[in-house]
């Protein structure tokens, strides 16, 4: 287990400075030195498929957790629309597209309705991780990075409602109509967003009783787990809860800052004017509790920042065990007989993508109330649609007879594994191609 742990460690650090040195996505050199090791060491695997998929569910709210601080309610708000398009519609789109396209692509395996949602929606599912890694390195329009985060967090819990409540209840035989669909979705997306939403409130209301930065660390991440434990116990969607859940908790925290931030400016000036007029309209309660309420607002913003940096400390941990893990359940055996089947549906994934973000640039500039986009920002938007462990969650969950289980494992990971290292490197070239471009517009938001 210590060796693990040196491993996880080792290959973290090497990631992070080949990130800081030379833009190399840290997922990128997380990969490929985790699938070296166990080239070198084939007999070091720590998990099964099934032990993988265990790990990335007891992972995930703290992945999206620190994902979601990111996330402010006031962007998400302005940028509804575009994102609503983004994380929603395209995602069904897409797997529209993909239905037309199937018989040519696996006419010979004749896969049911069921299946080929199952198999669109589990190599739809994005990676918000892998998107903020790569931004993280360069100075790009914070509007872009709101639409490329926001479409991957969102993007997975739309793709795993599709598959978990429509695509698997076809694959068992159930029938499911057009009106169905609508009222699975409706009652999944109401129930997971009130499951969040009280259990962000919850976790505000426990916040308020204490002023220990440990204590409310561990509270934020209480949280996370907590609706997604509820979520999942209602059969409802955990990913969605979670977001809501930790976006909840983030605004009100934020907003309560802030507001105390303009108490203290108001004190401030009300001490300054009044000691110009009259010293004595001021009770000596007052100033004198004064700089214990300014110490007191001051550590509790220090605290929410440090919470926040010690959670992307974690997730970073999270991420750098997922990877690793993710390498030592690869069968190159398995994806080189499946080789064809793999490269054609990364083609066709990535001409989908495309279509659709060319889609979303058309309506868009067509609209005030979403993003206008030019062909940089739509070709940053169609590599950001990096694919993750999530994927690989929603393998395990085929049902165990399925004929086609072996053929859609090889797909999944092999798409993963080269929208990883395609995407991302064709992203940070986009970015540093056009790097004068996206700094000027990131200086111009800046200055507004």
């Amino acid at each position: 287990m210590i060796l693990t742990l040196l491993l996880i460690l080792a290959i973290l650090f090497l990631a992070i400075e080949f990130q800081k040195h030379f833009k190399i996505p840290s997922p990128i050199t997380l990969i490929a030195l985790s699938y070296l090791y166990y080239y070198l060491f084939p007999n070091s695997r720590l998990f099964s498929e099934e032990g993988f998929a265990e790990l990335e569910l007891s992972l995930i709210p703290i992945l999206i957790t620190a994902d979601a601080l990111s996330l402010k309610l006031k962007d998400l708000t302005k940028n509804f629309w575009s994102l609503l398009y983004l994380a929603v519609f395209a995602v069904i789109l897409s797997i529209g597209i993909g239905y037309l396209v199937t018989e040519t692509i696996f006419g010979e395996y004749h896969l049911s309705l069921g299946a080929i949602i199952a198999l669109f929606a589990m190599v739809l599912a994005t990676d918000p991780v892998s998107v903020v890694s790569v931004f993280s390195s360069f100075k790009v329009p914070h509007r872009l990075k709101i639409l490329a985060e926001g479409e991957s967090l969102f993007n997975d819990a739309t793709a795993l409602i599709i598959f978990s409540f429509i695509a698997l209840p076809m694959m068992q035989g159930a029938t499911i109509t057009a009106v169905d669909i609508s009222l699975i979705s409706l009652k999944v997306l109401i129930l997971s967003i009130l499951i969040g939403f009280g259990v962000g409130l919850m976790g505000i209301f426990l916040m308020q009783q204490t002023q220990d930065h440990m204590s409310e660390l561990l509270l934020i991440i209480f949280t996370a787990y907590l609706s997604f434990e509820i979520a999942e116990h209602f059969h409802v969607a955990g990913l969605l809860s979670v977001i809501v859940a930790v976006i909840t908790l983030n605004h009100i925290t934020e907003k309560s800052l802030k507001e105390e931030e303009r108490s203290q400016r108001r004190s401030k000036r009300s001490i300054n004017k009044g000691s110009k007029r009259s010293k004595r309209i001021f009770s000596s309660r007052l100033i004198a509790n004064l700089p214990a309420r300014l110490k007191g607002d001051i550590t509790t913003m220090d605290r929410h920042e440090q919470n926040i940096d010690y959670i992307k400390v974690l997730a970073l941990l999270a991420n750098a065990f997922l990877f690793i893990s993710m390498a030592s359940i690869v069968d190159l055996e398995l994806l080189l007989r499946y080789k064809k089947e793999i490269v054609m549906m990364f083609l066709v994934t990535t001409l989908i993508r495309a279509l659709v973000m060319a889609k979303f640039a058309f309506v868009s500039n067509s609209f005030r109330a979403m993003t206008d986009l030019n062909f940089r920002w739509w070709s940053v938007l169609l590599f950001a649609g990096i694919k993750g462990g999530l994927s690989i969650v929603m393998l395990t969950l085929l049902p165990e007879h399925f004929e086609h289980k072996e053929m859609f494992s090889a797909i999944v990971v092999g798409v993963i594994l080269l929208s990883t290292f395609i995407y991302a490197i064709v992203l940070v070239l986009i970015i540093s191609r056009h790097k004068i471009a996206f700094e000027k517009e990131y200086e111009a938001e800046h200055h507004h």
